[in-house]
C-alpha cells in the first residue's frame, strides 16, 4: 500500500511541474495499472493452490502404496532362469547397466535382490498391483507398507497373477493392519500437459513423491506389444517401477513401468485403463487369456509395396511368417498375405492388428480381407489362444525349397548355421537360414537395417538353406525383399541395391 502511494506522489509531483501529461492519459493509465494489479492479484493464489495441491495428493495417495522387496535363490547350475535373465536385460537397456539384480558370488548357490512399488487396489483382499518384472522368477516377496515399517521384515506377499507381456501382476499379501486402495481414474481422458504425481521406491529409499506432467499420449515402447504407454517428465528411478502415476484429482491413471536411461525427463507408464481390461483374468484366472491366429507380420514400408506390386495407397500389413499348425496356417494365409481388414474393419499398422487379435475369446471366427499377388481375397479363421513365449519359439515354421544362381556385393557377409551358432544364437534346432556375420558401415544392408546374428531365411520369396544359395539369389542391382529371424521373431526388410 505504501508503495501505491509512493507512485501516486511521484505521478502528481509529475503532473505538477508541468511535463504535460494531460487528464485523459493519466486517466488511461490508472485503469491500466489497476487491470495489471487486479490480474497479479488473481494470478497468485494459483502457486499457492498447486503447491497445496501436490501436498494434499501426497497424503491422500501415498498410504495406498507400497514397496516392494523380492529375492531370488539361484543355483549355478541353472543360471537366473528366463524370465529373470529377460528383465535383467530390460534394465540394462531402460534403467541403465547401474541397476541389475545384485547377485552375490559363492560356490553353492547364489542370491538376486530387487525391488520395486506397487499399490493397493482391494483393501478387504490386501491386493495390490505392480509391474510384472518386480516379481518375475522371485522365491520370496516382502511388502512395506509405509516409513515405519521399513526397519521391518515385511509381510509376505504370494503371486495371484501375473502377465510377462503386458508387465503387470497381482499380487496378495494378508494382515491386520488398516489399509486403503487406490481408486482408478481414465487414463484415456488425460491431455497432454496435465500436472501427475509418480510414487515409488527409488533406489530402496523408500516412499519418494515426484511431480511433472503428461508428456505424450500413446507411445510405443520396445516393452509390450499390448499396451500404448503414457510419457511423462515426472522423475521416474529404478525401484519406482510398479508404482502409481496420479492425476491431479488423486486417481490412479498408470502404472510406472520404464525409463530412458539416455535421457532425462522420459519416463513410460502403462495406461490404467488397458489394466483395466486385464484385471479380471489376472484375479480369477491368474493369466491373460488373449486371441491368436499365428502369424508374424510386417507394417508395409514404401520399397515393400513396390517390391509386392501393391495398389497405391494401400493399407494394411504383410505376412512376414506363418506358424505351423497355428489357425491362420489351417485357414490357409500365406506368407506375403497383405491383411487388409479384420471383420470388415482396416488394419493401418501392425500393432493395431495384435491388439485386434488379441481381444477376441479363442473359438471365435473372424473374418480377413487380405491381398494375395494383387488379388482381393476373404478368409475365415478361428482364433485360437496366445500361447507363452517360450511355446512359440518351438513353433516357428522353417522354410522348405531350393534356390539360383550368382552373387552380388550386398554390404553384408553370411555364414551357415550350425548347432553353435543355433545356440549361441538362442534359436530353435528346426531353425534354418544364413547368419548375418558383418554388416559393412554406410552399406545398403545397414541402411536397411540388418544387425550381426540375424537369421536370413528368404531372399525375394526364396529360401535360403547355406551361403551359396543365399549368393545365387542376388543377380542384379535391383530392391530384394528379405525375410530374417531375430530376437524370437521374423520380419521383412526392403534391401535396395538399385543404386
Amino acid at each position: 500500500m505504501k508503495k501505491s502511494l509512493n507512485i501516486l506522489g511521484f505521478l502528481v509531483l509529475f503532473l505538477a511541474l508541468g511535463f504535460g501529461v494531460g487528464t485523459e492519459r493519466l486517466g488511461n493509465f490508472f485503469i491500466r495499472l489497476g487491470s495489471l494489479t487486479a490480474q497479479a492479484e488473481k494470478a497468485a493464489p494459483i502457486t499457492d493452490n498447486l503447491k497445496d495441491l501436490f501436498v494434499e495428493l501426497s497424503k491422500q495417495t501415498v498410504p495406498s502404496v507400497v514397496n516392494i522387496y523380492t529375492t531370488q535363490v539361484i543355483n549355478t547350475s541353472r543360471g537366473m532362469g528366463p524370465q529373470a535373465e529377460l528383465y535383467r536385460q530390460f534394465f540394462e537397456q531402460f534403467f541403465g547397466e547401474e541397476f541389475v539384480p545384485n547377485v552375490p558370488q559363492g560356490p553353492q548357490s547364489k542370491k538376486a535382490t530387487s525391488l520395486g512399488t506397487g499399490f493397493i487396489i482391494d483393501e478387504k483382499e490386501g491386493l495390490i498391483l505392480t509391474n510384472y518384472h518386480v516379481i518375475a522368477d522371485a522365491d520370496e516377496i516382502k511388502v512395506i507398507l509405509t516409513e515405519e515399517d521399513r526397519e521391518q521384515d515385511g509381510i509376505d506377499a504370494k503371486v495371484v497373477g501375473g502377465d510377462a507381456e503386458a508387465d503387470v501382476a497381482l499380487i496378495k499379501i494378508k494382515t491386520n493392519r488398516k489399509l486403503k486402495a487406490a481408486v482408478f481414474g481414465d487414463s484415456d481422458a488425460l491431455q497432454v500437459g496435465e500436472w501427475v504425481m509418480a510414487i515409488g521406491n527409488p533406489f530402496g529409499h523408500g516412499h519418494t513423491v515426484t511431480k511433472g506432467i503428461i508428456s505424450a499420449k500413446e507411445r510405443i515402447v520396445p516393452i509390450s506389444q499390448f499396451s500404448n504407454y503414457i510419457q511423462t517428465d515426472t522423475p521416474i528411478n529404478p525401484g519406482n517401477s510398479g508404482g502409481p502415476l496420479i492425476d491431479t484429482s488423486g486417481r490412479v491413471i498408470g502404472i510406472n513401468t520404464a525409463i530412458n536411461a539416455a535421457a532425462q525427463g522420459i519416463g513410460f507408464a502403462i495406461p490404467i485403463n488397458y489394466v483395466k481390461k486385464i484385471l479380471p483374468d489376472l484375479r480369477t484366472k491368474g493369466a491373460v487369456t488373449r486371441g491368436f491366429v499365428g502369424v508374424n507380420i510386417a507394417d508395409i514400408t514404401p520399397q515393400i509395396a513396390n517390391t509386392l506390386r501393391l495398389p497405391k495407397n494401400t493399407s494394411g500389413i504383410v505376412v512376414s511368417e506363418v506358424l505351423e499348425g497355428e489357425p491362420a496356417d489351417k485357414a490357409g494365409v500365406q506368407v506375403y498375405d497383405v491383411i487388409t481388414a479384420i471383420n470388415g474393419k482396416k488394419i493401418v499398422d501392425g500393432r493395431q492388428l495384435v491388439n485386434m487379435i488379441s481381444s477376441f475369446e479363442p473359438g471365435t471366427k473372424i473374418s480377413l480381407d487380405i491381398l494375395r499377388k494383387g488379388r482381393k481375397q476373404n478368409i475365415k479363421v478361428t482364433v485360437g489362444k496366445r500361447p507363452t513365449r517360450d511355446s512359440m519359439l518351438s513353433k516357428r515354421s522353417s522354410p522348405k525349397n531350393k534356390a539360383r544362381n550368382q552373387s552380388l556385393d550386398i554390404g553384408m557377409s553370411v555364414e551357415n548355421l550350425d548347432n553353435e551358432l543355433k545356440k549361441e544364437l538362442g534359436l530353435p534346432n528346426n531353425a534354418q537360414g544364413v547368419v548375418v556375420s558383418r554388416v559393412t558401415p554406410g552399406s545398403s544392408a545397414e541402411e536397411a537395417g540388418f544387425e550381426r546374428g540375424d537369421l536370413i531365411v528368404e531372399v525375394d520369396q526364396k529360401p535360403t538353406f547355406s551361403t551359396d544359395e543365399f549368393w545365387e539369389l542376388f543377380t542384379e542391382k535391383k530392391v530384394y525383399l528379405i525375410r530374417f529371424r531375430r530376437d524370437g521373431g521374423i520380419g521383412i526388410a526392403s534391401l535396395d541395391l538399385s543404386k
